[in-house]
């Protein structure tokens, strides 16, 4: 887990330095060109987790609503994403073997860092976008014990990047397809233990077992469709 912190710390630092040395080179030009794009995604997501001694694979399909905006100094610039997503297919072995005892409602991810622009000609260009990404997962956990559902939430980071062509319409209306990547290398898991404490608010609330998991990987990839606005 050391070395994954390392190299996550890494990429947070090539992240800030890159971004900073746009503000600086492009200092002689404070308003930059910035794209906002709003549209469809479809994530497709493999992970891979070993929680409490337990080896859990999963497979997630989730359609959502995507956001992104690029901020751009001519050919050098920054951007952020947001995917706003709901599996509906998923797939889940617990020790090799099928499970149904979990299921994901909602998965939130976000990846910011550098970007650059690529024109290919008059109405069509490119831009790429690489840097650091995280995000939570909420759903429940089949508790068979006491044969209920427990709430069960994730947070995960990693790195994540964006590859995307943009047809321009006009001037300033763009459609604009592509895809992001992502590949997260750390997780915490939070599972309701349906045992109850009362805070510090006099208030009941649920204990919940909450750690890092072991051997964990999640690599997805998003591939969207959006209309977009062109600002500068």
């Amino acid at each position: 887990m050391n070395n994954k912190v390392i190299v996550w710390a890494g990429v947070c630092a090539l992240c800030a330095q890159t971004t900073a040395l746009a503000y600086e080179k492009n200092e002689q030009q404070p308003i930059p060109e910035s794209r906002l794009s709003f549209g469809f995604e479809y994530g497709k997501f493999f992970e891979n987790r070993t929680d409490n001694g337990v080896n859990i694979d999963t497979r997630k399909g989730a359609p959502g609503l995507h956001f992104r905006a690029y901020h751009l100094w001519d050919y050098f610039g920054f951007f952020h994403s947001h995917s706003f997503l709901f599996p509906n297919s998923v797939e889940t072995k617990i020790d090799g073997a099928i499970s149904e005892n979990y299921n994901y409602f909602f998965l939130y991810n976000f990846i910011i860092g550098p970007a650059f622009k690529i024109d290919i000609c008059k109405k069509i260009d490119m831009t790429l976008g690489m840097g650091f990404s995280m995000g939570p997962i909420a759903g429940e956990w089949y508790d068979s014990n006491k044969n209920k559902y427990r709430p069960l939430s994730q947070f995960n980071i990693g790195a994540g990047g964006d590859v995307g062509f943009y047809f321009f319409v006009s001037e300033k209306i763009y459609i604009n397809a592509g895809s992001l990547f992502t590949c997260h290398f750390g997780n915490v898991t939070s599972i309701g233990t349906g045992e109850y404490r009362i805070d510090k608010d006099w208030e009941r609330e649920e204990i919940k077992d909450k750690r890092w998991s072991k051997n964990y990987s999640m690599y997805g990839l998003q591939p969207y469709i959006t209309i977009g606005i062109r600002l500068q």
